[in-house]
């Protein structure tokens, strides 16, 4: 069988995006329809691959490693969706090492994309997930960053702080990819980013957010409050992060706060996130709730 991305999805990642935004990646590679959808596959228990019919002529797992590994293959991104469903079954896992340090940098894109649809049973690979931070094509530091955000273990701050760090990537679309990192997060995840980051670069705005974190730590709303108001973009971004939290209960007030930003970036996206519904299926919006007596 072969596999394919749910309605909405191409390995070529096209689509409308969902947000007002220069090349966001078509919103993590989905429609605007499936803008619900979109949030639980940056965040909420992996992502799943729907089968499809196989040619009986296609090339084996075997032969699509090969072809992705092959340094004069034209990677269309179809072969990467193809060898997904045969990671694990007739291609070791561990093969994904072999994409993600390619000498090519189309295969290591590939890899990288391979290796979102993953989980810790990939933890051993962070090193080489952590390297493609660094890549000059911003869709693999995208996805590099979902990767780690995904594939990391408590022995991993070092590289959750990395990708903490592409808050202040040059391309708008990883700043969003980092923002929902913050978002996504699981809470010791993103405390070891914090906590790393500032021992990294002390000094800066990640150590303004690490001490923000501490000042305000049992008032939410006052540590909102204060990075999106603070004077370096970074720590507004991580602010923005923070107010879209998947909490069981989304409150209306923090993105509010976020979209009245003088930030446009800040605004900008905060306003998406309100237009578009960008919140926890567990979770449900403040002014949702039925009103109480």
């Amino acid at each position: 069988m072969g596999w394919r991305f749910p309605r909405g999805l191409s390995s070529t990642r096209v689509g409308k995006p969902l947000f007002a935004m220069t090349d966001l990646f078509e919103a993590m590679r989905l429609s605007a329809e499936d803008s619900e959808v979109a949030h639980l596959y940056f965040s909420e228990g992996g992502k799943i691959l729907l089968p499809l019919g196989k040619s009986p002529n296609a090339p084996s797992g075997p032969e699509m490693l090969q072809l992705l590994l092959s340094s004069s293959h034209d990677q269309d991104g179809a072969l990467a969706n193809d060898l997904l469903g045969e990671l694990g079954r007739t291609v070791p896992l561990e093969s994904l090492r072999l994409l993600l340090t390619s000498a090519n940098a189309r295969t290591r894109a590939a890899g990288a994309f391979m290796a979102t649809f993953q989980n810790q049973n990939i933890s051993s690979m962070l090193g080489e997930l952590a390297a493609l931070l660094g890549e000059s094509n911003p869709r693999t530091r995208f996805d590099a960053v979902e990767a780690i955000l995904r594939c990391s273990t408590r022995d991993h701050g070092e590289y959750l702080a990395q990708a903490l760090f592409a808050l202040d990537d040059a391309h708008d679309g990883v700043r969003m990819g980092a923002v929902q990192f913050v978002r996504f997060a699981k809470d010791w995840q993103l405390k070891l980013a914090r906590e790393h980051a500032a021992l990294l670069r002390p000094r800066t705005a990640f150590s303004a957010i690490s001490d923000i974190s501490g000042e305000f730590r049992d008032d939410a709303s006052g540590m909102i409050r204060t990075m999106l108001d603070h004077s370096e973009p970074v720590v507004r971004r991580y602010g923005l992060g923070l107010a879209g939290r998947a909490r069981l209960v989304v409150v209306d007030a923090f993105v509010e706060w976020a979209r009245a930003s003088a930030d446009p970036e800040i605004s900008k996206l905060a306003a998406s996130c309100i237009e578009h519904n960008q919140i926890s299926h567990h979770a449900v919006w403040h002014s949702s709730l039925p009103a109480t007596a």
